[in-house]
């Protein structure tokens, strides 16, 4: 998978609400550090309407935020699906995208190979009740 040697240790005014769980995700807000963009100008530049911005800005942080960059459906909206947002993000951020074809198709098969993404908890309790009252 794609690794990342570089990574901002103070992050600035255009990165600070990311928190990356992938590398790919690290190597993107680098992008958007180094062409010193907001949030707001990359949602617009990918075509969400201006009453849009504030979800798609939130669409955008979760995806960078996420370890399988969106790709999960766990987030979407009428205008990009999962692999359209990427693909249009890529573009504004003048990111080609073939070179990490490999790694976005290997999110995608460990998702639909691995059932169990998510760890399941089941919780079993033992209760006995003792009613010391003739009112229940």
């Amino acid at each position: 998978m794609f690794n990342i040697m570089s990574h901002i240790a103070n992050p600035s005014k255009y990165t600070r609400r990311y928190h990356p769980r992938h590398s790919l995700a690290q190597y993107i807000i680098n992008q958007i550090e180094s062409l010193e963009l907001r949030p707001q100008d990359i949602v617009k530049q990918m075509g969400y309407p201006l009453k849009h911005t504030i979800p798609a800005y939130d669409r955008l942080r979760h995806v960078l935020s996420s370890k399988f960059l969106g790709l999960d459906g766990s987030y979407m909206d009428k205008h990009f699906t999962a692999d359209e947002f990427l693909a249009k993000l890529f573009a504004v951020l003048e990111i080609p995208y073939q070179p990490f074809a490999e790694d976005i198709a290997q999110i995608k098969y460990d998702l639909a190979n691995h059932s169990n993404t998510l760890p399941r908890y089941s919780l079993r309790a033992e209760v006995d009740f003792t009613f010391t009252s003739a009112d229940n």
